[in-house]
């Protein structure tokens, strides 16, 4: 079986499966978990503040998140915080919320990390090829985190 056969074999096997977004996105087991956890994390708040996601992954560190796993807060956020942010899958947004203060004229502004729609066609481009695999991944994170 020739290299090509063999590459075009996987390129299908990889676009018609039903992964999890995380297994697409990355090859590791343990940075598949960690991003798992992270995203389950996301989906249930909605939004994350720095300090919250720092409190995360300092709780994914020390064990705190799920029992017997560990992932190093270095290792987080270069390997998954940044894929997720230069891939545009995860943004820093700004929002505007009252003070606890009571006064209703004045506002803070604060960031959040905040999953982003991906604005994709209803159908996916022809052939096997790089923009349709990021159609796949676009679609499996649309229906993830923006079903209602």
């Amino acid at each position: 079986m020739s290299l090509s056969v063999l590459t075009r074999k996987t390129k299908i096997e990889l676009v018609s499966s039903e992964q999890d977004i995380c297994e697409l996105l990355f090859a590791q087991k343990r940075a598949q978990h960690a991003c798992r956890l992270f995203l389950d994390y996301l989906k249930e708040r909605g939004g994350l503040t720095r300090s919250e996601l720092s409190k995360f992954v300092w709780d994914l560190e020390a064990g705190k998140v799920e029992e017997g796993f560990r992932y190093r807060q270095t290792s987080f956020h270069r390997q998954i915080r940044r894929v997720l942010l230069t891939l545009g899958l995860i943004a820093v947004e700004q929002r505007f919320e009252t003070r606890q203060d009571f006064d209703l004229t004045s506002f803070v502004v604060r960031e959040k990390y905040v999953p982003v729609r991906q604005p994709i066609p209803k159908r996916p481009p022809d052939g096997l090829n790089l923009p349709r695999l990021m159609w796949v991944i676009c679609k499996r994170w649309n229906d993830e985190f923006l079903d209602e």
